[in-house]
């Protein structure tokens, strides 16, 4: 991975974990319904027991996330082993941080006696997974990846919702937790490389600069 790319992505990882940390601290101050959770209630009216909504929400759920990171194993470990470790660590990362941290700081509910809701975890789960997905395909296939997983996030957070399990900005927090999570744990997984990449270029220019041969031909050139 080129610098370039490694502080892009970086950059772009850090942003969606800030924008969800924003919307969740707004959210403890005004935890209830708010305009973007009504309009996207009325455009997916409540449907409690709709077996589509269920069978899609299951890419969320810990068996498909566990298939999923195998499957992104499998692709990455030939060609990039920090991107392997970032495959494991990143959806693992993402459901820990929508657990045990995000959502009992928010204590966002969506009815009285339900649980913490914001962030989603189920969308969490399934945004971490189809991003290690897209990191790990070959170059060439990324954004046909890419767009699989925009239209995979979308359908599972029209589930959630759709079953009243989470608000339309539940399900937001959790697309934004679990996709920055990831990009930030695999951007700072390929650091080291980079770095030494980089220092093992320097000394070689440095040698050949201050080679005999290179000096001898400047002091011809005068």
């Amino acid at each position: 991975m080129s610098a370039s790319v490694l502080v892009g992505e970086l950059a772009l990882g850090v942003v969606l974990l800030a924008l969800a940390a924003i919307a969740g601290y707004a959210l403890i101050r005004r935890p209830w319904t708010n305009r973007l959770d009504a309009a996207g209630f009325a455009a997916f009216p409540a449907n409690l027991h709709y077996s589509l909504y269920r069978e899609v929400a299951r890419i969320g759920s810990l068996p498909v996330l566990i298939g999923g990171i195998a499957f992104a194993i499998i692709l990455s470990i030939w060609r990039d082993w920090p991107r392997a470790v970032a495959c494991v660590v990143g959806p693992l990362t993402a459901v820990e941080i929508t657990e045990r941290v995000a959502k009992p700081l928010v204590g966002r509910h969506l009815v009285a006696l339900g649980g913490d809701s914001y962030p989603s975890g189920t969308v969490a789960a399934a945004a971490a997974l189809v991003t290690v997905i897209t990191l790990a395909a070959p170059v060439v296939l990324r954004p046909l990846f890419g767009l699989g997983g925009l239209a995979v996030i979308g359908a599972v957070g029209v589930a959630v919702v759709g079953m009243r399990w989470h608000y339309p900005t539940d399900a937001m927090g959790g697309a934004l937790v679990g996709v920055g999570s990831v990009l930030t744990l695999d951007a700072l997984l390929h650091v080291p490389g980079c770095w030494r990449r980089s220092r093992s270029r320097v000394p070689a220019d440095e040698d050949y600069r201050d080679s005999p041969r290179t000096v001898v031909r400047a002091a011809a050139t005068r």
